[in-house]
């Protein structure tokens, strides 16, 4: 059907494309080698596996916009009631038109103050107490002895925020020249005197003309300036309609998006006097959004992952409701006595026979003195017949009674908390923690939805708040809603892992990580590749106009120093390692390399002083969590290696005087701390979506996306590694937190096990997603189609860390269904990168690949070192 997805836009031909995006190629492009027709080892040549197809694939048609269609009568669900009679035109916006002085609920603070009481929800309690019914004696009695059960289980010390730090208030250091960026800020924007996430869902808002789509998911949402549907307008795609290619498996699949199922308008409103946004609360998982005539009229939408409802307030204004898929029917709900007197329910068929749920909830005490109605007035329109300030309108796909109760309350904001559980090392307790609002209650249960990585660890007391509820993602599975105000989960984290070669493979993982024994002869193997490559210039090889390329350089010497120090107790190459990657790092510290970099002013950053095609990006906000990475666990082991051999105690070391450099790299792109006004909290990592984002300040139609969930791996090691070396435990508690979270979601999104049922049948074949955007999966790169860069740019770099992400299946099913057909084409660092990663399944054929005479120094990539494939792979042979 497709030969290649669409850009950007799949359905809005007029979307504007952002300036491209940097190659991601070698500095120095290697010519490949020829390949050794003598050498047939079976594990480079033998032939690939048949594949047969999953599925039987049916046609996927994009969704077209529905013809005209003449106006729709309200209909009444129940025949021997009336709803009250509809005004067959729109009301004139007179003066006269009642509205309630109705301020604007007030965000809730984000403040540090830390709950005492238990952490264990109760929310499967309140739903029991807020039945239309009342409980009798004996039903009291029940949810009596489960709060008291609940309350003395105490597994978690919620007095202790693991979140709750910074690494530091202070200005970023004076060696960064300060600049103000090229991108403007958006009008109508308040920072609140602090910095302005450049990664988050909503960035969109931010960009362009403002009209590419943000994804909060289930729902989509972009603002319509055209003249026949002029407002916020709104979508959720079904599994069904999504676009697939031919192949099989599908090289790429998307959701068609610009497909306008309901939009929040206004009479008012009018296209010579464009309506225009209004930002605050710009948060790591929420932003408010309005849509304003004036500073006195507008629609409020508090828009936060994972909200149940679409939710818009209006203030001094008339609503008005459009569809340009059309509105087949209207009905009126008045036979459910669920429903608060303030509160309207109206089931709407749209012409693709499809049922949303319109509520609108009336500010209390209005009911009794207006009441609002509805009238349609063509087939794609339908207006109120007044103005009352304060009025709650939301909408959600389906209909189910169950929820009704819940109409007027909405999602404001989410943080994100996590406990120790017990004295249990192996696991942490985290929370999505949601504040929400309504007129009646300060923080009442809603609906949310969850992702599949949230329900597989979420505790019992959280899935007991489940409804049976489910929508489609875009490209994430299937969602579920829940009544609460808090996901609670408890995961398995690394704790074993730090610098040492780690693995999972059953039989090969029984120790504590500190014991690994090497045989002689493979030391003697080690030792010979650290002699060699300890001899190279290290100064020059990385002196680079990109910290992404750069960084990999100093991390390959980085982690043969420590295979030099820690497992070949070899002190000559040590110490000429040491002296020769403390000058290296040194020219970065001291900001004198090829591309020096700068504090942004504007949003507030690192970045690079590049333009926005070099260094794919880096000064506009791509990839820092990649690039950082590198030359933070640089740092971390230069740091650990020179305590174990200089550390006087007096405050001399090279940690101490370099401490505030490498912490001001991971505040960029990890900052903990809402305090820090200088970087943003958590740029890169999406607690909601479970990874992190590559995209920054360029418009994308399809959303944020990231194509190496490798290096998001790397960028969380990183911070436990900074962690270890400093003795910050709740900075090494972030990364173990972290990596727990991404071998949950990666394993759902990115990497596809045979068994995995997250992803469609027809896309799992490719074992990987290659990019995954926020409404698309496209198995390609940026740099290029070949599959070994498709397949390895998701494992690269081969660390301790890798292990505990790319489990020891999965990684022996990518390697028979897709590079052990290829591996013996393969003449360039490529080939060294698969061979590695053959360790995460089979550490002896790996081994005996770096460990053959007739090894080629060419099949190492510029940021692998054979010491180090020696050193992982022969940990376990």
């Amino acid at each position: 059907m497709y030969d290649a997805p669409p850009p950007y836009s799949e359905i809005d031909l007029n979307a504007n494309a952002p300036p491209d995006l940097p190659n991601r190629v070698r500095r120095q492009p290697e010519t490949p080698a020829p390949g050794n027709a003598g050498q047939q080892n079976d594990y480079l040549y033998a032939a690939p596996p048949v594949h047969h197809a999953r599925y039987n694939r049916r046609p996927m048609i994009p969704p077209v916009r529905p013809p005209a269609i003449p106006p729709v009568r309200i209909e009444n669900e129940d025949e021997d009631e009336y709803a009250p009679p509809l005004p067959r035109r729109p009301p004139s916006s007179s003066p006269s038109s009642p509205s309630l002085a109705v301020p604007p609920p007030q965000l809730p603070p984000r403040s540090r103050s830390v709950s005492r009481h238990s952490s264990l929800n109760n929310s499967q309690i309140e739903i029991l107490r807020s039945s239309t019914s009342r409980p009798n004696d004996a039903e009291e009695s029940i949810i009596s002895d489960l709060q008291s059960n609940l309350n003395s289980m105490n597994i978690v010390d919620s007095s202790k925020n693991l979140l709750d730090f910074k690494l530091s208030n202070s200005e970023p250091l004076s060696i960064f020249a300060r600049k103000s960026h090229e991108i403007p800020l958006p009008m109508n924007l308040n920072k609140n005197g602090s910095a302005l996430h450049t990664n988050k869902f909503y960035a969109n808002l931010f960009l362009g003309n403002q009209t590419c789509p943000i994804w909060t998911h289930p729902y989509s949402l972009w603002f319509s300036k055209e003249q026949d549907s002029l407002g916020i307008a709104i979508n959720h795609i079904k599994a069904s309609q999504r676009v697939f290619s031919d192949e099989i498996p599908s090289k790429f699949f998307f959701c068609p998006t610009n497909i306008k199922a309901f939009i929040f308008s206004s009479i008012e409103f009018n296209i010579t006097e464009m309506p225009k946004l209004g930002f605050a609360g710009c948060n790591h998982m929420s932003i408010q959004l309005q849509l304003k005539k004036n500073d006195s009229q507008f629609i409020w939408f508090p828009l936060v992952q994972g909200m149940g409802f679409v939710t818009a307030i209006y203030y001094n204004l008339t609503p008005k409701f459009q569809s340009m898929i059309g509105f087949k029917s209207i009905t009126l709900i008045t036979n459910n006595q669920s429903l608060p007197i303030n509160v309207s329910k109206y089931r709407i068929l749209l012409q693709d026979d499809r049922i949303w749920t319109l509520y609108i909830t009336l500010p209390v005490g209005s009911e009794t003195t207006f009441r609002m109605s509805l009238t349609q007035i063509d087939g794609n329109t339908i207006v109120a017949d007044k103005s009352i300030s304060g009025t709650i309108v939301q909408i959600i796909p389906e209909s189910h009674d169950q929820i009704d109760r819940l109409a007027g309350s909405y999602v404001m904001d989410c943080t994100v908390e996590s406990y120790a559980i017990n004295d249990n090392t192996d696991e942490l307790n985290y929370k999505l923690k949601y504040k929400t609002s309504s007129q009646t209650k300060p923080s009442p249960n809603t609906l949310i939805f969850a992702l599949p990585h949230h329900i597989d660890v979420m505790t019992q007391q959280t899935l007991n708040t489940r409804t049976g509820i489910k929508l489609d993602s875009t490209v994430m599975g299937e969602m579920e809603a829940f009544i609460t105000t808090e996901f609670n989960m408890n995961l398995s984290i690394p704790t074993n892992l730090n610098f040492n070669p780690f693995t999972t493979i059953p039989g090969k993982n029984n120790n504590n990580n500190n014991n690994i024994h090497y045989t002689p002869e493979i030391l003697q193997s080690i030792h010979k590749a650290a002699i060699n490559e300890s001899q190279n210039d290290i100064l020059t090889e990385s002196n680079l106009d990109s910290m992404y390329f750069s960084g990999k350089i100093l991390a390959k010497y980085a982690w043969i120093l420590y295979v030099s120090h820690f497992i070949l107790h070899d002190s000559n190459i040590t110490n000429r390692l040491l002296i020769n990657l403390k000058k290296a790092i040194q020219r970065f510290i001291s900001n004198t390399q090829i591309l020096p970099l700068m504090y942004d002013t504007i949003w507030g950053g690192i970045i690079s002083s590049g333009t926005s095609s070099q260094d794919f990006g880096n000064s506009f906000y791509n990839d820092h969590h990649f690039h950082y990475s590198y030359h933070v666990i640089t740092a971390s082991i230069i740091a650990l290696v020179d305590n174990d051999i200089n550390a006087d105690g007096n405050g001399s070391s090279w940690l101490i005087q370099n401490k505030d450099w490498v912490e001001c790299l991971i505040r960029d792109y990890c900052n903990p701390s809402i305090d820090d006004q200088y970087f943003p909290q958590f740029r890169s990592f999406d607690w909601f979506n479970g990874h992190s984002w590559a995209k920054g300040l360029f418009e994308s139609g399809d959303g944020k996306d990231e194509e190496s969930s490798s290096e998001d791996v790397n960028a969380s090691y990183a911070l436990k590694l900074w962690g270890l070396v400093t003795k910050n435990n709740k900075l090494e508690q972030l990364g173990n937190l972290q990596l727990g979270i991404l071998r949950g979601s990666l394993n759902h999104y990115f990497l596809y096990s045979n068994d995995n049922i997250t992803e469609p049948k027809n896309f799992i074949g490719n074992k990987v997603s290659g990019i995954l955007f926020e409404n698309k999966i496209d198995h390609t790169t940026y740099f290029g189609n070949e599959l070994q860069y498709i397949q390895m740019i998701h494992a690269i770099p081969i660390t301790p860390a890798s292990s505990f992400i790319r489990s020891p299946k999965f990684v022996e099913e990518e390697w028979e269904q897709k590079l052990i057909g290829i591996v013996g084409d393969i003449n360039d660092g490529w080939k060294g990168i698969i061979m590695l990663n053959v360790a995460l399944f089979d550490p002896i054929m790996s081994f005996s690949f770096f460990n053959d005479p007739e090894f080629k120094s060419d099949f190492l990539d510029n940021g692998q070192s054979l010491t180090w494939s020696l050193a992982y792979s022969g940990a376990f042979y």
